[in-house]
């Protein structure tokens, strides 16, 4: 349990240090060879975490501590109803949660990935334009 919060908490604050990072770095700033080998380092590391470890963590938790397996079962069939209809008309045992958990969050990292991507490409989009200034460098106030 302690592996995977600690691993989830790696992941947020490696992406919460990333998005301080594009807030900070001026966008008209060529990237130095330097630069782009760190990022990329450090965008590998946040993909193992997401795709590697996080869901590693839970499963290991799953099948090793809770003992959720094949044998046992999340609902059976016939287990609220029985006649005239058998409800539900499926078995779902635990591996299978289990397992949708870790497709749950496979799924969110493939939508966030791009939009984080997409963020960092268009961050100087959202900054505010500049007040014209003075040849003295102070703003233009209309009227005077």
């Amino acid at each position: 349990m302690v592996a995977l919060i600690t691993s989830i908490l790696v992941t947020a604050l490696m992406v919460a240090g990333f998005m301080w990072y594009g807030k900070r770095r001026p966008t008209d700033r060529p990237t130095t060879w330097g630069e782009a080998m760190l990022g990329a380092a450090y965008v590998f590391m946040m993909m193992l975490l997401v795709f590697g470890i996080v869901p590693d963590r839970w499963i290991r938790l799953t099948d090793n501590e809770w003992g959720w397996s094949v044998e046992r079962f999340l609902v059976t069939e016939g287990q609220f109803m029985t006649s005239p209809i058998t409800f539900p008309p499926m078995r779902i045992d635990l591996k299978k949660v289990s397992d949708t958990v870790v497709v749950i969050e496979h799924l969110a990292a493939l939508v966030g990935i791009p939009l984080l991507s997409k963020w960092w490409q268009r961050r100087d989009k959202a900054q505010l334009i500049a007040e014209a200034t003075s040849d003295y460098g102070r703003p233009l106030i209309k009227g005077n």
